[in-house]
């Protein structure tokens, strides 16, 4: 892979991930502005709503720019070079017996 394909990849994770975050701040944001199960109220109320608002948008802003940059990976268009068989060996599956293994029970 060369060095600038390499570039407009991490560009694009990158950019992905960022636009993912944003989007799980934003929501967070309106699920606290909509007050959503009383949470909002609850932060509100809060000794020390910095940490919980921290998780909140962290959270989010974690899971919405994995998701965001994993549908951008698997998006990608598909290398259609064959080069051959892949590794491992595969077994025939029609030479797999399945054998009953025995199984001792002891009661209480």
């Amino acid at each position: 892979m060369t060095k600038r394909i390499e570039q407009s990849l991490i560009r694009l994770l990158v950019w992905n991930a960022f636009a993912g975050a944003l989007l799980g701040c934003g929501l967070a944001a309106f699920l606290l502005y909509m007050d959503v199960g009383g949470i909002g109220s609850l932060l509100a109320r809060s000794d020390q709503p910095i940490p919980a608002l921290f998780l909140l948008f962290g959270g989010f802003a974690v899971t919405f720019g994995s998701a965001v940059c994993g549908t951008a990976i698997m998006s990608l268009p598909a290398d259609d070079r064959d080069d051959g068989p892949g590794g491992g060996h595969r077994e025939d599956e029609r030479d797999l017996v399945l054998i009953p293994i025995p199984i001792r029970v002891r009661r209480k």
